[in-house]
């Protein structure tokens, strides 16, 4: 179970340290806006099927688990924020040497060599700062991925065991990970699991 529950929630929160290496993805276009003095359409959300008192196996959906929870927003928010101040910093890093391979380009054919290997110098050492600033980037994210996932898990697993065992069940599954093709809804016991978090951990931690 504990395995599960980690492979499940990592998918997650190491997204956000991946995004710290690559640009932003482009703008999805907003869809058209609604007509003046039309409200907008509020979903109507699924129900929640009564859990079956006669079930010995549930199933549990542990990335909506931490996407929705107020646990799991506070990790994701924590992620958000490293990798926000990373992704500016890589930027500025990479500016700097596109301002350096532009200077190189537009004045090295008119300065002397020893000018022009001084401009090289600096651009080469603008790239290892660029790369050791992205290893950096990469080894705070999976720490801190890391530690958020522990205590998400340490958190999280306990509730999970006392609905365990208040409704006898002989396991509950992670959805992400158990391979199942088919499960009665009534068995997805993610919302009741998300509702005991948020009671036991209403500030998100």
């Amino acid at each position: 179970m504990t395995r599960m529950i980690v492979a499940s929630a990592l998918v997650i929160l190491a997204g956000a340290a991946v995004s710290a290496q690559t640009p932003p993805p482009a703008q999805t276009p907003k869809p058209p806006a609604l007509p003046t003095g039309q409200a907008t359409p509020t979903p109507t959300p699924a129900p929640v099927l009564p859990f079956p008192t006669d079930s010995k196996f549930a199933f549990i959906n542990m990335q909506g688990l931490l996407s929705d929870t107020k646990l799991g927003k506070a990790g994701l928010a924590q992620m958000k924020a490293l990798t926000d101040k990373q992704q500016a910093d890589l930027t500025e890093k990479n500016n700097a040497i596109n301002v350096l391979n532009q200077k190189i380009q537009q004045q090295g054919a008119v300065v002397t060599p020893a000018a022009l290997a001084a401009m090289n110098s600096d651009l080469e050492k603008a790239q290892r700062d660029m790369q050791y600033a992205r290893n950096e980037a990469q080894a705070q994210g999976e720490e801190l991925n890391q530690r958020l996932l522990t205590d998400f898990q340490d958190k999280v697993l306990p509730i999970i065991n006392e609905f365990a065992k208040e409704k006898g069940l002989y396991g509950v599954f992670s959805v992400q990970d158990s391979g199942v093709a088919y499960w009665n809804a009534a068995l997805d016991i993610t919302a009741e699991i998300t509702k005991r978090v948020d009671a036991k951990f209403p500030a998100g931690k």
